[in-house]
């Protein structure tokens, strides 16, 4: 065990380098990502046209740019990347999150977001060979009445839908106290990194938020047996963009986004990334 342990750790560390670079690459993916989908959210909120949408929707108008074919083969090497990062975030353990409960659920959420990108990779992926892919909008509530359809299926949704609430928090959390710049390595001015910090709690904050409103959704969907109630991001915009000054309130998380889609860039150039870590 010890010598498989050493063997992980060895392979790791002549990898470092690579996997670095291809974790700062799948922050700059995902923040082009993020800032589409803002972008587009932010034009629905002035009254400019267009409609709300996900990161596939986001991937579909960037594929329809010119050059789009090489970017969606960037992206879905970014998005490989981000998810191979957030893989070993869980399974190595470089940020010392341990096996307490709030460290295994961190880790937890590290291993979904690595399979959500794995599965954003695949479907850029399908965008640069075949020009067009279908994009499922219904695919969390299927994936909702999956859950429900298993034994316990209503209690298993609204652990998902706490779990959830919890990284909403967590994040809430981190963004109000700026807790996220222990990671960062800004160089330069102290007002430059001031900036950045405050596109950051922007950014994270919004993030927190849209987590959150989905977290309740699924509680709700949880508590009465509705699948069809759980959304997604662009459901999530559309439903705020209905309610009593919808228009300033998905101009506000849009903004938030776009400030995420930022932060991800930010992450890309400053954030103290360690590769190396002790498997779990």
């Amino acid at each position: 065990m010890h010598k498989a342990g050493t063997e992980v750790s060895d392979a790791t560390h002549k990898a470092a380098p690579g996997l670095e670079a291809l974790a700062r690459f799948g922050y700059a993916s995902k923040g082009l990502v993020y800032g589409m989908v803002g972008m587009l959210a932010l034009s629905v909120a002035l009254g400019r046209g267009g409609a709300t949408t996900d990161s596939q929707g986001a991937l579909i108008r960037l594929q329809d740019l010119p050059g789009g074919t090489i970017l969606m083969w960037l992206l879905v090497l970014g998005l490989i990347g981000y998810a191979l990062w957030q893989m070993v975030r869980a399974f190595l353990d470089p940020e010392r999150q341990g096996k307490e409960a709030k460290g295994i659920v961190k880790r937890i959420g590290y291993f979904l977001s690595g399979l959500v990108n794995l599965g954003l990779a695949l479907f850029a992926a399908r965008l640069a060979m075949r020009g067009s892919a279908s994009r499922n909008q219904q695919s969390e509530a299927q994936a909702a009445g999956d859950v429900l359809a298993l034994p316990g299926g209503q209690l298993l949704l609204g652990l998902a839908g706490l779990v959830l609430l919890a990284v909403a928090g967590n994040q809430l959390y981190s963004a109000a106290g700026a807790k996220f710049m222990k990671r960062m390595k800004f160089s330069g001015s102290a007002g430059h990194g001031e900036k950045l910090k405050r596109i950051g709690q922007i950014g994270i904050g919004a993030r927190g938020i849209t987590l959150g409103i989905i977290g309740v959704f699924l509680l709700v969907a949880a508590w009465r047996n509705k699948a069809g109630m759980v959304p997604g991001v662009s459901e999530v915009l559309t439903w705020l963009n209905q309610q009593p000054a919808g228009n300033f309130l998905l101009g506000v998380l849009a903004l938030g986004t776009l400030c995420y889609g930022v932060w991800c860039g930010v992450q890309a150039l400053y954030r103290r990334i360690r590769v190396e870590g002790s498997a779990a």
